[in-house]
C-alpha cells in the first residue's frame, strides 16, 4: 500500500515539474484566458437555456408539433360533439316518423312485420327523406344515413338492412348548405320523387359487414342513447372505391327496443378537405385519426395519404417522440387519445423523418457556427493580449539568464520585486533547507507509525483466516443437510410415480364408461327414424335468426315463459315461430322437438 502511495506521489511531482518547467508563460496565459472565456460562455449558455432563449435543436419542432396536435384534437372533438348533438335530434325525429308510418300501416310497435314488407319500408323512406336530408345539410359530414333492423328480403346469404344513405356529390365544396346530394342506398322511387340521382354503385339495402361496430350497435340490448354513439374504424364501403368511417347512434322504440341506427359519414376525402394543412418552415405536417388493429399497428384517415396508401402504420417510441413507419416511409410526431362515446381512437400529428432530421441538423449547424465564432474571437483576443503583456516579461527573463545583474526593462512592479528577491535568495534558501530537514524527520516518524499499523493489519489478516476455517466447517455441515434433503426428494418422486399409476387406472375406467355411453346413444338412435332425424339436422340451417334464437333457447332447456322473457316477445309471436320451426324441422309436437334436441345433444357429447 505504501509503495503504491509513494509511486503516485512521485508521478504527481513529475507532472507538476513538467507543468512548471516545460510550459511557457505565453502558453499558460493563453490557456488561462481561453479557460476564462469558455467558462463565461458556458455560464451564459446555461443561463440562456434556463430562461428559455437557447433550447435544444429539436425543441422548437417538438413544441410546434405538440401545439398542432392539441389544436387538431380539439377541432376533431368539436366536430364529434356537433355530430353527437345532430345525431340525438335525428334519432328522435326518425323514431317519430317511423312510428307515425307504422300506425298508418296498422302495424304499430310490430317491428318484425317490417321484414319482407316492401310497401311499409317504402312508406317509411318517403316519410323520413326530408328529415335525413335536412340534418345532412346541417352536420359537418360527407353523408348521412339510417338503417332499420329489417329487410325486404330476409333470405339473402349476407344480411342487409333497409334505410337511406345519402352522400354529397361535390365533396370539394366548402359550403354544404346548397350542395347536391345523391342516393348511395335506398329506394329509387324515393330518389325520383325528390329529384336526386343515384350513386354509381347504388344498391337497395346496405351491408354493414365492413363496419363490425355498426353491426354490434344495431343488435345491442342497451338503450341509453347518451352512452351508445360510436365512431367506427375506417373501412371501404362495399361496392365503392372510397374509404370512410361512420358516426352512429341507435334509434329506439317507445319501449326502449333498438330498432335501427342513424348517423353521419366522414369519408377520407372529406377529412382531407376539412383538415387545415399546416407547414413548419415549408415542410407539410400530416394529421390522422388512427384505429388500432394490433399491438403498435394502426390504420386510419390522413390529411395527406400519399405515403400511406393501403399501408399499415407501425408505431414505436424513442422515449420522446412517436415513430411512424408505413412501407419505406418514416415519420416522427406525437399522438393523443380520442374517445368518441364507446369507441377509442388516436389523433396523430407527424412530420416526415427526413424533414425532421434536416431541420434538426440546420439548428445544430447554426449553434456550431455561433460557438465557432466565439472560440475564434477568444483565440484572437488571447493572442493579442499575449503579445501585448507577455512578450516584455519574456524578454526580461531571457536577459536575467544572460546578465543577472542588469535591471529589468519592462518596468513591471512584480518583475522588479522578483529581481530584489533573487538578491536575498541565499539566506532564504538556507532557511528552507533547515525546514526541509525538519520535515524529513517528521516523515520518518510517520513512516514508523505506518510500519506499526502494517503489523496490526497483518494480525487482523490472521484472525480473518481463522474465521474462514470456521466458515468451511459450517459449509460441510450444510452439505450434509443437503444430502438428507435429496434423499427426501427421491422418496417424494417414488410417491409421485405411484400416483401416476393410479391416475392411469382411473383413465381406463373412464374410457370404459365412455364406450358404454356411446353404445347407449346408438341404441336410442335405433328407436328413432334415421331419415326423420337427418332431415331435422339438415333443416336447422333454414331457420331464420329469430327462429334460431328460439331453437337455441329450447336446446338450453328454457321453458316457454323463459323464452318470452329473454327475447321480449309475445306468446302469439312465440307460437307463430314455433309453427314455422315445427314445419321446417319436420316435427309435429313440442315433445317430439325436445326428443330430437336431446338426441342431438347426446350425439355432440
Amino acid at each position: 500500500m505504501l509503495n503504491k502511495l509513494t509511486k503516485i506521489k512521485r508521478l504527481l511531482l513529475i507532472g507538476k515539474e513538467i507543468w512548471h518547467n516545460k510550459r511557457s508563460m505565453r502558453g499558460r496565459f493563453i490557456i488561462y484566458l481561453l479557460s476564462l472565456v469558455l467558462l463565461a460562455g458556458s455560464a451564459m449558455l446555461i443561463l440562456l437555456n434556463v430562461i428559455g432563449i437557447v433550447q435544444p435543436p429539436s425543441h422548437d419542432i417538438d413544441r410546434f408539433l405538440e401545439y398542432e396536435l392539441n389544436t387538431r384534437t380539439n377541432d376533431i372533438k368539436r366536430q364529434m360533439n356537433a355530430l353527437a348533438a345532430h345525431n340525438i335530434d335525428l334519432s328522435q325525429q326518425l323514431q317519430n316518423d317511423i312510428d307515425r308510418v307504422m300506425l298508418e300501416q296498422g302495424i304499430y310497435n310490430n317491428y318484425d312485420a317490417l321484414n319482407n314488407n316492401p310497401e311499409a319500408l317504402t312508406a317509411i323512406q318517403q316519410a323520413t327523406y326530408q328529415t335525413l336530408a335536412a340534418k345532412m345539410q346541417q352536420a359537418p359530414a360527407s353523408g348521412a344515413l339510417y338503417l332499420i333492423n329489417a329487410s325486404v328480403n330476409t333470405n339473402m346469404l349476407e344480411p342487409t338492412y333497409n334505410g337511406f344513405f345519402l352522400k354529397f356529390t361535390n365533396i370539394y365544396s366548402e359550403n354544404t348548405l346548397f350542395n347536391e346530394t345523391c342516393m348511395f342506398r335506398g329506394n329509387p322511387q324515393v330518389a325520383r320523387n325528390n329529384n336526386i340521382s343515384l350513386y354509381s354503385t347504388w344498391q337497395l339495402e346496405l351491408n354493414v359487414h365492413a363496419y363490425p361496430q355498426a353491426d354490434k350497435l344495431l343488435h345491442a340490448k342497451e338503450n341509453n342513447i347518451s352512452q351508445q354513439y360510436i365512431l367506427t374504424d375506417v373501412a371501404y364501403l362495399k361496392e365503392s372505391w372510397e374509404q370512410s368511417r361512420l358516426f352512429l347512434m341507435p334509434i329506439n322504440s317507445n319501449n326502449g327496443r333498438i330498432i335501427g341506427i342513424c348517423g353521419f359519414e366522414i369519408s377520407s376525402v372529406y377529412f382531407q378537405q376539412r383538415t387545415k394543412q399546416a407547414n413548419y418552415k415549408g415542410y407539410p405536417l400530416i394529421t390522422a385519426i388512427l384505429d388500432k388493429k394490433a399491438d403498435n399497428e394502426y390504420q386510419g384517415q390522413l390529411s395527406n395519404p400519399a405515403s400511406f396508401v393501403n399501408s399499415t402504420i407501425k408505431t414505436s417510441s424513442d422515449g420522446e417522440h412517436e415513430l411512424f413507419t408505413a412501407g419505406q416511409e418514416r415519420f416522427i410526431g406525437f399522438t393523443a387519445p380520442l374517445t368518441v362515446g364507446a369507441s377509442e381512437h388516436r389523433v396523430a400529428v407527424m412530420l416526415p423523418a427526413d424533414s425532421y432530421y434536416h431541420l434538426q441538423r440546420q439548428a445544430k449547424m447554426r449553434l456550431l457556427i455561433m460557438l465557432g465564432i466565439i472560440l475564434l474571437l477568444s483565440l484572437l483576443s488571447a493572442g493579442y493580449f499575449s503579445k501585448r503583456y507577455v512578450d516584455p516579461l519574456v524578454a526580461d527573463l531571457q536577459q536575467l539568464q544572460q546578465n543577472p545583474d542588469a535591471p529589468p526593462q519592462a518596468n513591471v512592479l512584480e518583475l522588479n520585486q522578483f529581481f530584489e528577491f533573487l538578491q536575498n535568495h541565499s539566506e532564504q534558501q538556507a532557511e528552507k533547507l533547515r525546514q526541509l530537514q525538519s520535515e524529513n524527520n517528521q516523515v520518518q516518524k510517520q513512516y514508523g507509525l505506518a510500519a506499526m499499523r502494517l503489523q496490526e493489519a497483518q494480525e487482523k489478516q490472521k484472525q480473518t483466516a481463522n474465521q474462514y476455517i470456521h466458515l468451511e466447517e459450517q459449509l460441510a455441515a450444510l452439505q450434509n443437510e443437503i444430502q438428507q434433503v435429496r434423499l427426501q426428494m427421491e422418496q417424494t418422486q417414488q410417491e409421485k410415480l405411484q400416483a401416476q399409476q393410479e391416475r392411469e387406472q382411473a383413465q381406463q375406467q373412464f374410457n370404459f364408461a365412455q364406450a358404454a355411453l356411446e353404445k347407449a346413444i346408438e341404441k336410442k338412435l335405433e328407436s328413432v327414424d334415421p331419415d326423420s332425424y337427418q332431415m331435422f339436422i339438415d333443416n336447422l340451417a333454414t331457420l331464420t335468426p329469430e327462429e334460431e334464437d328460439i331453437f337455441n333457447l329450447y336446446v338450453q332447456g328454457c321453458s316457454t315463459k323463459d323464452i318470452i322473457s329473454q327475447l321480449g316477445i309475445t306468446e302469439n309471436t312465440l307460437k307463430y315461430h314455433n309453427k314455422n320451426i315445427y314445419s321446417k324441422l319436420g316435427v309435429k309436437t313440442r315433445k317430439e322437438l325436445l326428443q330430437y334436441i336431446e338426441l342431438m345433444r347426446n350425439a355432440e357429447h
